[in-house]
């Protein structure tokens, strides 16, 4: 099992490109984007594992779903599925913030958490709670939203502070 983790504070400055927010995630071959609606995973159970976790570390307020952040986190869910590629940087160069920024979303704070192998949902928090990195940016002060996928054994977890 693989786990990598990556976190940034973003300036205003960086993400004021205006970008058509998108519902679901969307995979672009050839100029035709092909919608990915991913495999079945429970938000709400993973939105009340962030929350408890949160809780935990004196974060009363929970995370809310973004559908923008849930469409970056799918994107490279189905990227790295696709090509097997087990990396923070997707087959077509990009990166965390621009795929959060292609999906609509102007992140003031954004962190993103991947891993590969996990059988569930509960498996991957465990990976992640073990990861100080990983447990750093699902505690993350700045963060106020979360997107969650997974594709093939393929995890991604996004959190978010929109300017």
């Amino acid at each position: 099992m693989k786990i990598r983790l990556a976190t940034a504070s973003v300036s205003l400055s960086l993400v004021l490109s205006a970008c058509t927010p998108t519902q679901t995630a969307s995979v672009e071959t050839a100029g035709v984007q092909r919608l990915s609606f991913g495999q079945s995973i429970d938000i709400a159970a993973a939105g009340a594992r962030l929350s408890a976790l949160r809780a935990q570390n004196g974060l009363g307020r929970p995370l809310g779903h973004s559908a923008e952040l849930q469409a970056a986190a799918q994107a490279h869910a189905d990227d790295m599925s696709r090509t097997g590629n087990f990396s923070h940087t997707g087959s077509n160069g990009s990166t965390a913030a621009s795929r959060i920024r292609s999906a609509g979303y102007r992140a003031c704070f954004y962190a993103e958490n991947i891993a590969q192998g996990q059988a569930s949902t509960a498996q991957v928090f465990q990976d992640f709670m073990a990861s100080p990195g990983h447990r750093r940016n699902m505690v993350a002060a700045q963060a106020t939203q979360f997107g969650f996928a997974q594709a093939n054994g393929y995890w991604v977890l996004v959190l978010g502070r929109s300017c």
